[in-house]
């Protein structure tokens, strides 16, 4: 994470994780600031005061007057996107004139989209991605000036632009949360099993649906599809790391027929296990 003070009372930082977890500063996370999150790629959890859970997906944005928290969490292990942070009183007090002549007023775009909820999140329309995808291309090569020009053009598209209904559906209760999560943790615990969802919804007291649905939220994905992509990444883990067979790992990740197997992990990988094996070999050497 890379942080740019444009202006007294904005910081714009630029996220890169490859973890399920990243810490939030200990500076940023003594605040109540506005905040604007858009997510470039991946997938990121969002804690609200009220003790729900927002989660953003590829092009969504939120602007929230929410408690930064201190950590975030990334269900798919890996994020990108843009996090501003406005310490209102500051930026009015130190660069009032400046907004003025730009006509950003600052405290109604806090009133238009978190007046209500605190929280607002939506799909970027065409122009905001427009402008999200020009700050994010200054991500390798920063430049103070263009970064301060486009914010400043972000927030006049925000206080202009039609303010369209939120999203309801991104919204879950930090109990929908821990069901996906610990449904997670049971499905990949042992690769080699295989536990009919309907089990785990037993198990939890909810319906096979509302498992469903919590784990769609939680992971953007349905549960099969997740299941396969962590059995097939363990799987290209195991023929990198190891010299274990093909047909071990086959049934180490769960599949007795190995033909299945490998059909399976061409299809993620454009690769056999045993193509994929010999290019990880290659470019060790």
């Amino acid at each position: 994470m890379t942080f740019h003070t444009l202006f007294p009372g904005l910081t714009l930082a630029f996220i890169f994780v490859n973890a399920p977890v990243w810490p939030e500063s200990d500076e940023n996370s003594n605040l109540k600031p506005l905040l604007i999150n858009y997510c470039v790629s991946g997938r990121s959890e969002l804690l609200l005061d009220d003790g729900s859970y927002i989660y953003l997906k590829e092009n969504d944005f939120c602007v929230s007057e929410q408690t930064a928290q201190k950590e975030y969490i990334f269900p798919t292990r890996q994020y990108q996107g843009i996090k501003i942070y406005f310490d209102l009183p500051l930026l009015l007090q130190s660069c009032g004139e400046l907004l003025k002549s730009f006509s950003l007023d600052l405290p109604t775009l806090e009133e238009n989209y978190c007046g209500n909820h605190k929280t607002y999140i939506n799909g970027a329309d065409s122009e905001l991605e427009n402008i999200f995808q020009k700050l994010w291309r200054l991500s390798e090569k920063p430049s103070a000036f263009h970064l301060q020009i486009y914010t400043l053009e972000l927030l006049h598209r925000l206080l202009n632009m039609e303010i369209r209904p939120p999203k309801t559906c991104g919204f879950y209760t930090e109990t929908q949360v821990e069901i996906a999560k610990r449904a997670a943790q049971l499905l990949s615990g042992d690769l080699r099993q295989h536990i009919p969802v309907r089990q785990i919804a037993e198990r939890f007291s909810v319906s096979e649906t509302s498992l469903k649905n919590y784990f769609r939220g939680v992971y953007g994905q349905n549960i099969s599809t997740w299941l396969r992509e962590i059995r097939m990444n363990e799987a290209a883990r195991l023929l990198s790391d190891t010299k274990r067979p093909i047909a071990e790992i086959s049934e180490q990740v769960g599949y007795s027929n190995q033909g299945k197997f490998a059909a399976v992990f061409k299809k993620q990988f454009c690769l056999s296990p045993l193509e994929y094996r010999r290019s990880k070999n290659l470019g060790n050497i």
